[in-house]
Parts: C-alpha cells; sequence; structure tokens
C-alpha cells in the first residue's frame, strides 16, 4: 500500500496516489488558495487523528482531536467537515491492517488501564463497609503491567515489520536483485 499522506519538511500533503481517490481529491479540489494551505492542514489533521504513528497516537477521542487542532489551527478555530471526516474513514479502510486494528485496540485497552490505576481508591468502602478495591489485587495488577508493556512493544514491533516489508514494494511491485 502506498503511503496517503506524505510528511515532508514538517508538512502534509496528498500522494500523488491518494489524490486519484474521491475523498482526498475533494479536499486537494476546493481549496483554491495557490500554495493549497488548507488543504495541506486538512491532510495534516487526517494523518494525525488516523496513522498509528503520529505524535497523537497515544490520546483517545475527543481529547486527541482538539489537540490536533489546536497544533494545527489553533485554537476552536476550526471543525472537520462531511468531506474531512469521509477522507478519514477512507483513510483508515485503506491504511489500517490486521496488526494496525490489533495495535489501535490495545492502545485503547491501556488507556482503561492507565484510568483504572489512576481512580482506584483503596479507602473507599462499599455499603457494608468493605473496600470496593483490595490492596492485594491492586499489587497483583501491578506486578503484571510490565507485562502488558512489553505486549504491547512486540506489537508495535510487528506493524513496524509489517510496513518496513510493505515499503520495500514499490507500485505493488516486489524488489528484487535485479531492481537494487
Amino acid at each position: 500500500m502506498q503511503d496517503l499522506i506524505i510528511i515532508n519538511n514538517n508538512l502534509a500533503s496528498a500522494s500523488p496516489y491518494a489524490l486519484i481517490i474521491q475523498e482526498f481529491k475533494k479536499i486537494h479540489k476546493r481549496d483554491r488558495n495557490p500554495g493549497k494551505e488548507t488543504a495541506l492542514k486538512e491532510f495534516a489533521y487526517i494523518y494525525f487523528m488516523c496513522n498509528h504513528n503520529s505524535p497523537y497516537a497515544v490520546y483517545d477521542g475527543e481529547q486527541k482531536e482538539l489537540r490536533v487542532i489546536d497544533s494545527i489551527f489553533g485554537e476552536g478555530k476550526w471543525k472537520a467537515d462531511k468531506v474531512v471526516k469521509a477522507a478519514c474513514d477512507r483513510y483508515t479502510n485503506l491504511m489500517d491492517t490486521h496488526a494496525v486494528l490489533l495495535l489501535k485496540a490495545a492502545r485503547s485497552s491501556i488507556k482503561k488501564l492507565e484510568a483504572y490505576f489512576q481512580d482506584i481508591d483503596l479507602t473507599i468502602l462499599d455499603d457494608n463497609g468493605k473496600p470496593i478495591y483490595s490492596a492485594k489485587d491492586l499489587v497483583v495488577n501491578l506486578t503484571k503491567v510490565g507485562d502488558v508493556v512489553q505486549g504491547l512493544s512486540k506489537l508495535e514491533d510487528i506493524v513496524k515489520r509489517e510496513e518496513q516489508e510493505k515499503a520495500s514494494t514499490r507500485g505493488g511491485v516486489e524488489l528484487n536483485k535485479y531492481n537494487e
């Protein structure tokens, strides 16, 4: 799979391959500015919101969107319209492999685990005066966190290897000793 959005000199642009896809073509065509500044920002939004390698991939949902919009457009000055949302959907459908989908799900689960550890309060009691959370369970869960982190790292490595294998092809053609 070709890259749909290319990051070069800190600017996001649609690849020539992407511009034949209707959703990306609409964003590019509707920007009448000679430098396509708005389109470039919208492509950056798509990349930062949808790509698992984005620096914003550690955030979820609304928090992620607010940070991306603030970074690209400034605070509260822009909102994704139906054209940009359709391009986000197309980007995700074309770029996400099974391994990437698993990685995204794992990251989402880790965010929930993080919230669990931040919110746990061993002093909260139920109606009978017994602790809701067990210190013993907390300690057991804490000992397993390293395994979770290692598992996530392994999954990230698998995704990187998968992407490197895809990068070793050009236009879907496998390279061999005669191409190099």
